[in-house]
């Protein structure tokens, strides 16, 4: 799947974003069940050549819930930020492949809030959407495990 700079932003603004929101817990977000239903909802969206979100507000054992979502995007931008793509770094009549990434956002998480990383390709992940179970769940892990750490250290300081 390839898009330009404009069909991107165009497909944003026209709301065919298909978006998929849950809520769950920490300990079900990790499960190769729940991660495997957000991926295979991605395949089904990169097959019909549309953009696709797929959101699970986490409840936490400490502070607030967190998002946790898969988004397409050409670079690694939230879709909510997606004027911030640059058109000196994307031109804009030049089709990308469209990727899918892992984001997290939640106070503490980091200095940002913000973790963005790179899953896959969408081709490869429509294609083969079990494959990316385990590298997503390490990842998930990895990121609720810091945001944990970070709110039990702040609450050690107050």
């Amino acid at each position: 799947m390839e898009m330009t700079y404009e069909q991107y932003l165009g497909e944003l603004e026209s709301e065919r974003v298909h978006v998929t929101t849950g809520q769950v817990s920490a300990a079900v977000v990790q499960q190769a069940t729940t991660l495997k239903a957000g991926l295979m909802d991605m395949a089904e969206q990169i097959a019909t050549g549309h953009l696709s979100q797929y959101n699970w507000e986490v409840k936490v054992p400490v502070g607030d819930p967190v998002s946790v979502r898969l988004e397409m995007n050409l670079i690694n931008v939230p879709m909510a930020e997606a004027q911030r793509l640059d058109p000196k770094l994307l031109e804009r009549d030049q089709p990308y492949p469209v990727k899918v990434y892992m984001i997290v956002e939640g106070e503490q998480l980091n200095q940002s809030g913000l973790r963005i990383d790179e899953l896959g390709d969408a081709d490869a992940v429509s294609d083969q959407p079990n494959s990316f179970v385990t590298p997503l769940g390490e990842w998930l892990v990895n990121q609720l495990s810091a945001l944990t750490q970070n709110r039990a250290a702040q609450e050690e300081d107050d």
